[in-house]
C-alpha cells in the first residue's frame, strides 16, 4: 500500500485488465472450463506486470521470489504467465525458460504450456509445439523446459525464466548462471517459485528469503524485487485448521480442508510424514527433511522430575558410543525408577576434546563452547578425547545407580571396556547393523508415542535427536544413518542402545566381554 503514495512508479490498470482477460478468455483447463484466476494469482500477475516506472514505462519488477505450498495452482499459474509473456511482451528472437529441479517437474511445466496451447484454436495458429520446444511463429521467440543442471546452461540468452522448486538447489551455481545470462535486457523477468524444504544456511533460497524479508520490512531497498511468502506464523499449531489458509491461498478452491485433514491424521502418528506436511502443505522449514524425531515430540517428554538425586539406587541400562579421535563421545543411561509403573528417565554425559573448541564451534556452527561453559558437555585436555574421563564418569554413575548393563560398540572401545570389565560392570556388545539397531529405533519410537521416556532437557542430546536420519534395508529394518545425518548423532545412538537393552531386561549369568 505504501507504493500507492509514490510518484516514481504507477499501476497500469489497462495492463492488468489485458493480462487477466487474456488468461481467462484464451486458456482452458483439462476439463474444458476457462482458466479463471484465483485472487492470489491475480495479485501476482498484477504486481509483476502492472507496476511500472513513471519515467521509462518499463516494468518495475525484474525478479520475484514466491513461496507457496503444493496443490495451490502454482504450476498452472507459471505456465499461464509464460504463454502470456510469449504473446503479449512483444519480444522478438528471444528465449523463455522454465527450469525445474528434476526432469519430472520440468516435464510438468512443459505439459501445462503445451496443454494450454493445444486446447486453444487461437494459440495453435500462433505456436508450433514440439516435445521440448514451443515457438511463437510471429516473433520467433521460443520456450523450453529444462532440467536444472547448471553445467549445461551456459550460452542461454533469456528474457524470462521461471525457476521451480528453488529450495532444491544446494549451491549458488544455477542462480548465478541464470542471472549472468540476462545481460543488459531492459525488461527481463526472473521468477523463483518454491515450497519450503530442508533448512540450510548455505542454500541460495535462504539468502533470497532473507533479502525478501528485509525488503518487506524496509531494512534494505531492492526496488525490482517482488517477494511473497505464504506460510503459517511462528507458534501456530500445524494441526489447527484455522491456520491452514494462511499458507494455502487456494484453500476451498483447488485444495480442500478434507485433503489436508487426512494428511494431518497420518502425520500425527508418523513423525516423518509430519515433516512432509509442514514443508509441502504449510510451507514451514525444517532442520532436516528426513528428520526422525520432531522437536515438539521430544520436548513433550521433558520433566523436572529428572534430577541426579532422583536416579539414586535405581536400575540403569547404559549405552556408550565412542568417537574415533576428535569427535563427540556419549554415554546415556535409561533409568527405571523404583516404581515399576513409572516412566523411565534419561541421564547422559557427552565428551569432546577441549583443544580448538572455539574454532571448531565457529567452523561447524555448533555451540560446543557454550555447552562447555554451561556444563552440558565434558571437555578433556588435549586434542583427543581422554577415555580416562569417560571411565571415571561411568564409575561415578555405578556408585549412584544400580547399573544392570552397559551396551557398547566394539569399535574404539577395547581398552576402556577392559577396565570396566575389571570393575565388574556387566558388558554387552551391541552391533551397529540393521538388525540390532532396529530394536533401538523401535524402542525409542514406542516411548515417543506414549511420551514415556523422561529427560531433563539436555541440549546436546536434543541437538543430536534433531540431527538423526534413518535408513531402511530391504527387509524393512531401520537404523540411524551416521553418514546421511548432517551433524553428530552419537548421543542418540547411545540412547538407542540403552533403550534396547532396558526393554530386553535380561540379566546375563555373568559379565561378557568381546574385544
Amino acid at each position: 500500500m505504501r507504493d500507492l503514495e509514490r510518484t516514481d512508479i504507477y499501476y497500469d490498470l489497462d495492463q492488468e485488465f489485458a493480462r487477466i482477460s487474456f488468461i481467462e478468455t484464451i486458456l482452458t483447463l483439462e476439463d474444458g472450463s476457462p482458466f479463471i484466476l484465483m485472487e492470489w494469482q491475480k495479485f501476482i500477475i498484477g504486481s509483476i506486470y502492472c507496476w511500472k516506472s513513471t519515467e521509462t514505462g518499463l516494468r518495475r519488477f525484474k525478479n520475484g521470489t514466491i513461496m507457496v505450498p503444493r496443490k495451490n495452482g502454482k504450476s498452472a499459474l507459471m505456465a499461464a504467465m509464460i504463454i502470456c509473456s510469449l504473446v503479449m511482451d512483444g519480444q522478438c528472437y528471444s528465449q523463455a525458460y522454465a527450469v525445474a529441479a528434476d526432469r519430472g517437474q520440468a516435464s510438468l511445466l512443459r505439459d501445462y504450456v503445451s496443454g494450454f496451447i493445444k486446447r486453444s484454436d487461437h494459440l495453435q495458429e500462433l505456436f508450433t509445439v514440439q516435445t521440448w520446444l514451443t515457438r511463437n511463429k510471429l516473433t520467433d521467440t521460443v520456450f523450453k523446459a529444462l532440467h536444472a543442471d547448471w553445467r549445461r546452461l551456459d550460452g542461454l540468452n533469456p528474457y524470462f525464466v521461471v525457476l521451480d522448486e528453488f529450495h532444491a538447489q544446494e549451491g549458488p551455481e544455477l542462480d548465478d548462471v541464470i542471472n549472468s545470462a540476462f545481460g543488459a535486457q531492459d525488461e527481463h523477468l526472473y521468477i523463483k517459485i518454491s515450497t519450503a524444504g530442508e533448512f540450510g544456511l548455505e542454500k541460495p533460497i535462504m539468502k533470497a528469503m532473507d533479502l525478501g524479508e528485509k525488503v518487506l520490512n524496509r531494512v534494505t531497498d531492492v526496488d525490482d524485487l517482488f517477494y511473497l511468502n505464504y506460510t503459517i506464523d511462528e507458534g501456530d499449531d500445524w494441526r489447527d485448521e484455522s491456520v491452514w489458509e494462511k499458507a494455502n491461498p487456494a484453500l476451498g478452491f483447488c485444495k480442500s480442508k478434507e485433503y489436508i485433514r487426512g494428511l494431518v491424521e497420518v502425520a500425527s502418528e508418523i513423525p516423518q510424514k509430519a515433516l512432509d506436511l509442514k514443508t509441502k502443505q504449510l510451507n514451514c522449514w525444517i532442520e532436516s527433511y528426513d528428520q526422525w524425531i520432531m522437536a515438539d515430540k521430544w520436548d513433550a517428554m521433558r520433566s523436572p522430575e529428572v534430577t541426579w538425586d532422583s536416579l539414586q539406587g535405581c536400575k540403569a541400562w547404559l549405552g556408550m558410543d565412542l568417537a574415533r579421535v576428535r569427535d563427540m563421545s556419549s554415554v546415556v543411561a535409561v533409568v527405571q525408577p523404583e516404581d515399576p509403573d513409572a516412566s523411565p528417565m534419561i541421564w547422559a554425559a557427552h565428551f569432546i576434546p577441549n583443544d580448538d573448541i572455539e574454532r571448531r564451534a565457529s567452523r561447524d556452527k555448533v555451540p560446543y563452547a557454550h555447552w562447555r561453559n554451561n556444563g552440558d558437555i565434558i571437555t578433556t585436555d588435549g586434542n583427543t578425547t581422554d577415555f580416562n574421563v569417560i571411565f571415571e564418569t561411568i564409575m561415578k554413575w555405578s556408585s549412584h545407580m544400580d547399573i544392570q548393563e552397559l551396551a557398547y560398540d566394539r569399535h574404539f572401545s577395547a581398552e576402556l571396556v577392559q577396565r570396566l570389565y575389571d570393575e565388574n560392570i556387566e558388558l554387552v556388545p551391541f552391533a551397529q547393523g540393521f538388525i540390532s539397531m532396529n530394536d533401538a529405533v523401535c524402542g525409542i519410537e514406542r516411548h515417543l508415542l506414549q511420551e514415556s521416556l523422561l529427560h531433563n532437557g539436555d541440549p546436546v542430546l536434543a541437538w543430536a535427536v534433531s540431527n538423526a536420519i534413518l535408513v531402511t534395508d530391504a527387509a524393512g529394518n531401520r537404523k540411524i544413518d551416521k553418514n546421511r545425518s548432517k551433524e553428530r548423532v552419537d548421543p542418540v545412538v547411545a540412547l538407542g542402545m540403552a533403550v534396547a537393552r532396558a526393554e530386553e531386561g535380561v540379566e546375563e549369568e555373568g559379565p561378557q566381554i568381546f574385544i
